[in-house]
């Protein structure tokens, strides 16, 4: 197997170690062990602070979460320039997120395990948001731009890594919510420490009843319910954590007047280890969906288990991070023909930084080897190379340049024997992003501005009958975030893109893709003792979203929270003006932009 992956390849695997060798330079060839925080921060495997990353890179913190008012995923990361939410376009309400323009090629890490399943199809996120509960997440950190060399496919837009809170200290919380659609959710957690050893568990369930959801040909669809429960554990002990979570869900919408349903089951477990420089990561998801409609019955499962090793090091002055990564993934579903796949991956890697002058140079490099059955198996080369250099008044100026790549679903290499026909040969979706910003961190909050170019060959889309590389894609454009103090308890926080995004069929004109060209978010932030509140104005600007939908959209989110003692009570107004407005629109089925909603929640922590 290792013999077919690496055939021809000696030229790459020799400038793999030949770059390590040459940047050590005349390094002492004595090594040490550094002391460094045990926590890495995402888009690096040797920094501690996100602001030493060479990249853009945001952080929501648990009080952003909590003041927001925000009641899922996507709500949240709508508040960072250049994600763009697609709300409720898929017949189950998932929502679709867009980086930069792209969806499918957005990696999504969950305590830094890759999280995707390999049934999705081009154009549609690999990855469901509702089932990472918001009461459950510490922080999220964002890094925009190429994560190939760092964490291997789908990493081609940018990198969401959700790190969920650990046991602290201890206590027992409860949280009630209602709202409008017959929104009702309840969560309930608990938390214990002693000495090294701590244990959380947490059990939510969620249901939302009848709300529009797109209109096909003149026919109103709607989305009849939802039903969720999920539940979850943490043990730590001393270097070690272990984290598990589970659930199931219902749903059930109308496809031209007839009754749909899809019942969806998953769990998730991994195990770290971290001491010192040396960092061990195993995990395991399982994720089954049934789907009922009119014409039959729809089965998949995605298996995957993995583990990631890594080790940091220091030789001379430069940082040294090295190991390896392996993923299985055991796929099966029946669409009316039976479908039973397995696939690989090993991926050894290194990250090297080291000061150049006045620069700090980093580089990363990632060998990454997929060996597929009955499909074509590849092997890709993929390197980053950035450039820092920090100002006397704390700024950090980056320079960036990185491959990506993503490969096709096993979905989209074999089809289901209805919808879509197989093409084993397909190939990984392949490109580079360039990055140029600066970055830094006044006494209110960190701020960044940065231009950014990247373009993609071979991107998958359906042609109506089978999925195939005949796509090429690019887009460029500036990003800025920024916050002021504008009275004694106001502060103002504004987050702008402008972005150019365009496809074409190859040797075909070049045409607009649908994505916003102007994402500006801006939110006034109130503090005053036990009240807390966020204004949100969502602007979306020349959305090229489909023939008949609005260019232009503003929409107006609202929350505010009174907290005394340990209870806390929130007032959140989704699209507090009720805007209408066409969300997206799909050969010919347009998608409803959720209406105003409503929510009253009430946490008590004993």
């Amino acid at each position: 197997m290792f013999g077919k992956a690496l055939k021809g390849k000696t030229a790459e695997l020799l400038v793999f170690v030949l770059s390590a060798i040459l940047l050590s330079g005349a390094v002492s060839a004595a090594e040490e062990t550094l002391v460094l925080e045990p926590e890495v921060v995402t888009g690096s495997r040797i920094y501690t602070n996100l602001e030493e990353v060479p990249a853009p890179t945001y952080v929501i913190d648990r009080e952003e979460i909590e003041r927001s008012g925000g009641k899922n995923l996507s709500e949240i990361l709508s508040q960072i320039p250049g994600i763009y939410v697609t709300p409720r376009n898929g017949r189950t309400q998932e929502d679709n997120i867009k980086v930069r323009g792209l969806v499918t090629q957005v990696l999504l890490l969950v305590d830094g395990v890759p999280y995707y399943n390999a049934t999705h199809g081009a154009g549609a996120i690999a990855f469901d948001l509702r089932s990472i509960p918001l009461a459950g997440i510490e922080r999220i950190e964002i890094v925009k731009g190429a994560g190939s060399a760092l964490y291997g496919s789908m990493a081609a837009a940018g990198v969401i890594n959700i790190i969920t809170k650990k046991p602290e200290g201890e206590g027992f919380s409860i949280l009630g919510e209602g709202g409008t659609n017959d929104w009702r959710r309840g969560m309930a957690s608990a938390w214990t420490t002693s000495g090294d050893f701590g244990v959380r568990a947490w059990y939510t369930k969620s249901e939302e009843g009848e709300s529009p959801l797109s209109s096909t040909y003149g026919t109103i669809d709607k989305s009849l319910d939802y039903d969720e429960d999920s539940g979850g554990l943490t043990l730590t002990k001393g270097p070690f954590t272990f984290n598990a979570a589970w659930g199931e869900y219902e749903s059930l919408w109308t496809y031209f007047g007839s009754r749909n349903r899809q019942d969806d089951e998953y769990s998730r477990l991994n195990l770290k280890w971290e001491e010192g420089p040396n960092r061990l990561l195993i995990y395991h998801h399982d994720l089954e969906r049934n789907i009922f409609d009119p014409w039959g019955e729809y089965f998949y499962e995605t298996k995957a288990w993995g583990a990631d090793f890594s080790q940091r090091t220091a030789l001379g002055n430069m940082l040294v991070s090295w190991g390896t990564a392996f993923r299985k993934e055991d796929i099966s579903y029946d669409s009316g023909v039976l479908i039973e796949q397995t696939r690989e991956n090993y991926a050894p890697f290194v990250e090297l930084s080291r000061p150049v002058g006045d620069l700090i140079l980093n580089l990363g490099l990632r060998y990454e080897i997929w060996d597929q059955d009955e499909a074509d198996d590849y092997d890709e080369f993929v390197p980053k190379l950035s450039f820092l250099y920090q100002t006397p008044m704390g700024n950090t100026w980056y320079l960036s340049a990185g491959k990506f790549f993503a490969m096709p679903s096993v979905y989209e290499l074999f089809g289901d024997g209805i919808w879509t026909d197989p093409n084993p040969h397909l190939k990984p979706e392949k490109g580079y992003s360039y990055e140029l910003g600066v970055k830094g961190a006044d006494i209110y909050a960190p701020w960044n501005i940065g231009v950014f170019y990247m373009n993609m060959d071979d991107k998958i889309v359906w042609d109506g009958s089978i999925y195939d590389n005949v796509d090429e894609y690019r887009a460029w454009g500036i990003e800025a975030t920024k916050t002021w103090p504008l009275a004694r308890f106001w502060d103002l926080s504004i987050g702008a893109t402008w972005m150019r995004a365009e496809e074409r069929d190859k040797g075909a004109p070049w045409s607009r893709s649908r994505a916003p060209e102007w994402d500006i978010d801006t939110s006034f932030i109130y503090q005053n003792g036990p009240v807390q509140g966020q204004l949100t104005v969502n602007y979306f600007g020349n959305r090229e979203a489909g023939e008949g939908v609005e260019s232009n959209v503003t929409t107006v989110d609202a929350s505010i929270g009174y907290k005394r003692g340990t209870s806390t009570l929130r007032l959140s107004v989704y699209n507090l003006f009720d805007e209408e407005y066409w969300g997206d629109e799909f050969d010919g089925t347009y998608y409803y932009g959720p209406e105003r909603r409503i929510y009253l929640s009430w946490e008590y922590l004993f």
